[in-house]
């Protein structure tokens, strides 16, 4: 593995939209961007991440990104915002590395790049992103780990459905990360079967404890494979029946809260960079 300095971030300033074109023959598997004098994490928003010009990543914010990397157990700093594709307590090193992205010809990328909004602070000499990234020789992989946000407002106490592609356009989903205040419990159910039966927050966040995760206050995590196996990763594309792959024809995932609420939900998957 090597560790390289990338360009310079454009247009880093007070209220701007900063934006950084990655060079292309890598393979990356994290980036570091180092934040300058009064740069805080806290003011970076809608972050967007885009392949061809199509965009695969999305976070609505620098803090909610945090969450999922301190779910993870990535170290957390104020000074730096880390993008991690690869994971890391996975029991081989293809399991390890699958989602990163291979920015290659012949994986078909032919342009990589990332965008932030910042926010107001004060500009200074030193107000400058500097990035690095931990890279590997290239390769023809189209797998990459893929991030969608969707936001869904519940009017009172209720059970309400949350909606993943599935089927012809479904992929294999690693997590979903749900932003909240008032979720009680979940429930995840394909094609008849049950695979989250109604568990409550609490159970949720013991069980992913016992795993070796750390729960986020006010993020509730449905993690299809806290164990990292990646064939635990929640096919929401293909069942096999009678040993033939036959498309997802109903996925049913709902959401019980206490009260109002507005849902933050940030689904991570492997995808190929072919279905953007």
């Amino acid at each position: 593995m090597r560790c390289i300095r990338l360009p310079a971030v454009q247009n880093v300033n007070t209220g701007n939209r900063a934006s950084l074109r990655m060079p292309l023959g890598y393979v990356y598997e994290k980036i570091y961007l180092i934040l300058g004098t009064n740069i805080l994490q806290s003011l970076i928003t809608n972050i967007v991440m885009r392949i061809n010009n199509k965009e695969f990543i999305r976070w609505n914010s620098a803090a909610d990104m945090q969450a999922m990397l301190s779910y993870k157990t990535n170290a957390s700093g104020t000074s730096y915002l880390i993008f991690d594709f690869t994971e890391r307590f996975a029991r081989d090193e293809v399991a390890m590395k699958l989602g990163t992205i291979a920015a290659t010809d012949v994986a078909g990328v032919q342009d990589f790049t990332i965008e932030f909004d910042l926010g107001v602070y004060t500009q200074v000499a030193a107000s400058t992103i500097v990035a690095f990234a931990d890279v590997e020789a290239p390769s023809a992989n189209p797998i990459i780990n893929r991030v969608q946000v969707q936001q869904k407002t519940i009017a009172a106490a209720a059970t309400e459905q949350i909606f993943l592609p599935f089927g012809m356009n479904g992929y294999q989903v690693k997590r979903v990360m749900i932003k909240h205040a008032n979720i009680t419990s979940i429930r995840v159910r394909r094609d008849g079967v049950d695979f989250f039966e109604d568990l409550p927050l609490a159970l949720m966040n013991q069980r992913l404890t016992d795993f070796g995760r750390v729960p986020q206050a006010g993020y509730f995590m449905m993690d299809f494979m806290p164990d990292t196996l990646q064939s635990n990763a929640f096919n929401t594309a293909q069942v096999s029946v009678g040993g033939k792959p036959v498309p997802v024809a109903n996925l049913d995932i709902r959401v019980t809260t206490s009260a109002a609420d507005t849902l933050t939900v940030y689904t991570e998957s492997y995808s190929l960079n072919s279905q953007l």
